[in-house]
């Protein structure tokens, strides 16, 4: 369910993907407001089962409500059908648990104008291009994820779980013609086998103060395998919107 607010729109849209998120959205939602007026503002409640949902409609900021929960890829989606139907030229994505710094979206905004990147990834990793200050688990999946995406792509992207995300509109389309489940490494593998432009700018992250990271102990041995096997399905993926092109 949509709930517009205001006619008067920008024509770049930031969307915040928000599953149970009651302790750090509304923080996350006045930070946004404060760093970047100029941008229109989106929340995909993604059926949320606390008080995040109260606690926007409190805000007024425009929502986005999945009646269960669909996963991050589908929530990343919804918020490009939205940009789609309402014209934006470009959506930004941020992580709504406050690690992302909304004050460094503007500086990133403008390298994807100036470069004219498709995806522009805000990175924890691309300028010391190392993962020693991540914990060992992290520091393996990191390194793996990157190294699938060179061998598959031969393009080194240092940071392929990035929740902060610049995407233009020339790719909306084509994020749309299939069920991203991660919206991360495969994502990145899907546009660069299309031939499209993935860059990499650097940011900083604040700690984690609520919520549970999805890095547990038992996900570091099912995550690195999911993200293998969708990192092989947006190769296929790719190649089969190649051959539907040239029809």
């Amino acid at each position: 369910m949509l709930k517009a607010n205001d006619p008067i729109r920008n024509f770049v849209l930031i969307a915040i993907p928000a599953y149970n998120e009651e302790a750090t959205i509304e923080k996350v939602v006045l930070r946004v407001r404060a760093s970047l007026p100029e941008f229109d503002l989106l929340i995909v409640n993604d059926g949320s089962r606390d008080a995040t949902g109260m606690i926007l409609n409190r805000l007024g900021v425009t929502t986005a409500t999945h009646l269960c929960n669909l996963g991050y890829g589908r929530a990343i989606q919804t918020a490009i059908k939205y940009a789609l139907e309402f014209e934006y030229d470009l959506l930004i994505t941020l992580d709504a648990d406050g690690q992302h710094q909304p004050e460094q979206v503007g500086d990133l905004y403008r390298e994807s104008i100036d470069a004219d990147w498709d995806l522009l990834i805000g990175s924890r990793y691309v300028q010391t291009r190392t993962y020693t200050n991540s914990p060992l688990g992290r520091r393996i999946g990191m390194q793996l994820f990157s190294g699938m995406v060179k061998l598959i792509t031969g393009r080194r992207i240092y940071d392929t779980t990035s929740g902060l995300k610049i995407i233009k509109r020339r790719v909306f389309d084509l994020l749309l013609h299939w069920h991203f489940v991660d919206f991360h490494a495969e994502a990145i593998v899907y546009l660069l086998r299309l031939g499209y432009q993935v860059g990499e700018s650097p940011i900083s992250v604040a700690e984690r103060a609520h919520g549970q990271s999805m890095y547990s102990a038992l996900s570091h041995l099912k995550y690195p395998l999911k993200t293998f096997l969708l990192v092989i399905l947006g190769m296929v993926e790719a190649e089969i919107t190649r051959r539907r092109s040239k029809q």
